[in-house]
């Protein structure tokens, strides 16, 4: 296993490299079984440092389009020209990694141990996925911090990366479902938490309620749009929770946990949590709430007068899209705005709007209503470290 660029965005103050017997002795002493730890340890590359490049020869090396922007040595953001295709090209698909921002695992090596409150742990190799029933969904796929730049710096700049509107993407995921598999090993009674482990470092652990699995659609997955899971994604093969933060679907999972007790580790209790005014955490990030973002025209553009079509994205963690609607006059009235692509409830959908488009100044906005009846609000409560921004979006642009 190799790993690439070991920047450690999300985990100040801890050290940048850590050896291969530590790293086995801390594994070990979280109770991980020999796969896993396997897994995670196929050669000593953890410990080594990346020598730098410039972003465009990363991207290259990542099979990336090399437009995509740069918000951090392990982090890539899809920019607003590329955010036109209903299903996100691979290459142009964005990458967020809270330790190095790829591993080359092969296929062949890799290894899940699924263990715990099980009747029988598991040790599977990529062939025993491959032998159970697979599925297809059309999901999206965002980070928590999605439009995050987007925040009022009121209190103060939230924390974590500044993204704009393209921590997100739409993609067919091609896998099995985790209830399988926990079928297979058999969940005991007393479950209470699913811990994944990634493969990139030992504190890469997510816990999810076991009431979620029993979703068909929170599943292993190995191809993205009928192409092999890129390894930047989390090929192999990584764990997929739709609708929810991207952090809960663990990259280049290698194990599995069931325990009895709500799982207090790093990505529940510190990171990707909610933090009240008294600096208090309340609940970890779960699903991403109603949004849309416009993508034709782009913010401050010049269109010509005359017929303009104002088209965009919509979706919603908690179901599907119900309907969108478009405003050109900076959010006075309001018109329908047709959904002319959809792909199911955890799929975006795609809309557009005609816009007789008069010479003179004019702020595009757009705003969204899921199956639940809820809408985007006009501005998103500030919380400390940035989560689930989904403020109506303003585009201003020119006519000619």
């Amino acid at each position: 296993m190799v790993v690439h660029h070991l920047t450690r965005t999300d985990l100040p103050g801890r050290p940048r490299a850590i050896s291969r017997r530590g790293l086995i002795g801390r594994l070990a002493a979280a109770g991980f079984t020999a796969p896993v730890i396997a897994s995670v340890l196929r050669d000593s590359a953890w410990a080594q440092d990346a020598t730098p490049e410039s972003t465009s020869d990363v991207l290259a090396g990542l099979g990336k389009d090399e437009r995509l922007i740069e918000q951090g040595s392990t982090t890539y953001e899809t920019p607003a020209e590329l955010m036109d295709s209903f299903l996100t090209p691979n290459d142009q698909f964005f990458i967020r990694s809270n330790g190095p921002v790829s591993i080359d695992l092969p296929r062949d090596e890799w290894r899940l141990a699924v263990t715990g409150l099980v009747e029988q742990e598991l040790d599977l190799g990529f062939a025993d996925l491959e032998a159970m029933e697979p599925r297809t969904i059309t999901a999206f796929l965002a980070c928590s911090g999605q439009s995050r730049g987007r925040f009022d710096d009121d209190p103060t700049v939230v924390e974590g990366t500044q993204w704009g509107n393209g921590a997100i993407g739409n993609a067919e995921w091609t896998g099995v479902s985790l209830i399988d598999i926990l079928n297979e090993a058999g969940v005991q009674p007393d479950a209470v938490d699913v811990v994944s482990q990634g493969a990139d470092f030992p504190e890469m652990q997510r816990g999810l309620p076991i009431e979620l699995t029993t979703d068909p659609d929170v599943m292993l997955v190995w191809q993205m749009n009928g192409e092999e899971l890129p390894a930047p994604n989390g090929g192999p093969v990584r764990l997929f929770v739709p609708g929810w933060g991207g952090i809960a679907s663990t990259k280049w999972v290698v194990g599995l946990e069931l325990i009895d007790r709500p799982f207090t580790g790093t990505y529940n209790t510190e990171s990707y949590v909610f933090i009240d005014e008294n600096g208090a955490v309340v609940r970890p990030v779960r699903e991403m709430p109603v949004s849309s973002v416009i993508t034709s025209p782009l913010p401050d553009a010049a269109v010509t007068a005359g017929p303009v079509t104002i088209g965009g994205f919509a979706w919603s963690g908690y179901g599907g899209i119900e309907r969108v609607e478009v405003s050109t006059d900076d959010g006075a009235n309001w018109t329908e705005a047709p959904i002319v692509e959809e792909a199911g409830p955890i799929s975006w959908v795609r809309f557009e709007a005609p816009w007789d488009a008069t010479s003179g100044e004019a702020v595009l906005q757009s705003r969204a209503f899921d199956q639940r009846g809820f809408g985007q609000p006009v501005e998103t409560p500030w919380n400390a470290k940035g989560y689930l921004q989904n403020s109506i979006y303003r585009v201003p642009v020119t006519v000619e």
